[in-house]
């Protein structure tokens, strides 16, 4: 029985180091069969954490439930309603890594570092690969393992806050802050370079400080990675090269991408929710309506786009207010209640990655693709169940 529960808790751990890379590369296959075992694992301890899933915070459990009622009520008014409500079935499933996070978690910190641990590798790989793409195979804005610069550099933005405030060596975290930042770099994605300054800006300010006395040799790394920063910013920005890097792309948005185009791709969404504005168009409808509901800007220039680019936009014109408001009702009460537990380290890296999310998605639309969906779940699991677990041992002594 000892050997059967030891195996178990290996099982356990390994499942909370493996699913968040499986997600984060795009590892359908490989993800699902960390995830079947990991609700195995779920299954046999469901005796021994009982409590823990009686105690589900009620009111996470209540806009959850509200959310995926949205989602599907929202989408009985598609105009298909077959693509939409199959899509609108899979963000509702796609919540489950959430839920299997939230059963594996442990009491011990063990569980917590490698969960960390699990992020941080996850992000080295999209990152090292990309600059593998870029650098050996000369692609401009490489996506990595995942479906897209743009995805896999948000990812990355998202997990970090997570690995810097929950892996407790100095060293450790600004490499891997400098692989991240180098990989986004390479990504050329604004949103993601701009979610990860706000998030290193905030993380030096109140975590650095706070957390780090530090030594010669610590000042020493911290100095040479700041100047081997600035180094890389030069050579991905290098004004020869025949396609801007990130600062150009920063510094002269509308020459490069043509940013009038965004601002008339928001007026047509504007229009189209004014037309469909309690339940909206239907997922994955929106470029239908956007073309042949001739709601597309005489003067834009794409005509084949899957969403404004903008995730408010994007869920309120294909969802309406029926499954937005839900939505942002929980985004609400996240931010609430992680300010609330902000004792809590792995709250205090919600609150940064909930930041981290908005600036992103203002300006893009990742929290519908899927890695990325689920590695959001993924995260509020493990905090969710971080938070009363460390709670219950405090009450325990």
């Amino acid at each position: 029985m000892l050997i059967y529960r030891k195996v178990l808790q290996i099982l356990r751990l390994l499942c909370l180091f493996l699913l968040p890379i499986g997600i984060m590369l795009h590892e359908m296959n490989f993800t699902n069969g960390i995830l079947y075992l990991a609700f195995f694992i779920c299954v046999l301890n469901f005796k021994k954490d009982k409590e823990r899933w009686q105690n589900f915070e009620r009111k996470f459990l209540f806009l959850i439930i509200c959310f995926c009622v949205g989602l599907l009520a929202s989408n009985y008014y598609s105009t298909d309603l077959s693509i939409s409500m199959k899509w609108a079935r899979r963000y509702c499933y796609w919540i489950l890594p959430g839920a299997a996070i939230y059963g594996l978690w442990t009491r011990e910190n063990i569980g917590r570092y490698l969960f960390a641990s699990g992020l941080a590798l996850g992000g080295i790989i999209l990152c090292v690969y990309a600059g593998y793409q870029d650098l050996v195979l000369d692609l401009n804005r490489p996506g990595s393992l995942s479906t897209g610069p743009n995805s896999f550099s948000a990812i990355v933005a998202l997990a970090v806050p997570f690995v810097l405030l929950n892996i407790p060596n100095l060293l450790f975290n600004i490499l891997t802050w400098l692989i991240f930042l180098s990989g986004i770099a390479i990504s050329q994605s604004r949103g993601s370079f701009l979610a990860l300054t706000f998030v290193s800006f905030f993380y030096c300010l109140n975590e650095l400080r706070m957390r780090w006395s530090f030594t010669c040799r610590q000042m020493i790394a911290l100095l040479l990675s700041i100047m081997a920063l600035c180094g890389l910013l030069f050579i991905m920005d290098d004004e020869h090269k025949t396609e801007p890097g990130i600062l150009q792309r920063l510094l002269n948005t509308s020459k490069i991408s043509g940013d009038d185009e965004r601002i008339l791709l928001w007026g047509s969404s504007l229009n189209m929710i004014k037309d469909f504005p309690v339940h909206g168009v239907g997922l994955r409808q929106f470029n239908d309506i956007y073309i042949n509901g001739n709601y597309i800007n005489v003067k834009a220039r794409e005509p084949h786009l899957d969403s404004p680019h903008n995730i408010i936009l994007h869920y309120l014109t294909e969802m309406g207010l029926i499954g937005t408001v839900p939505l942002m009702a929980l985004f609400v009460y996240i931010v609430y209640w992680s300010a609330k537990n902000r004792g809590n380290l792995m709250a205090r890296a919600m609150l940064y990655a909930v930041a981290a999310l908005f600036i992103n998605n203002m300006v893009d639309y990742q929290f519908i693709v899927k890695q990325y969906y689920q590695l959001f779940w993924c995260l509020l699991g493990g905090t969710i169940a971080d938070v009363y677990l460390q709670k219950e041992k405090f009450i325990r002594g």
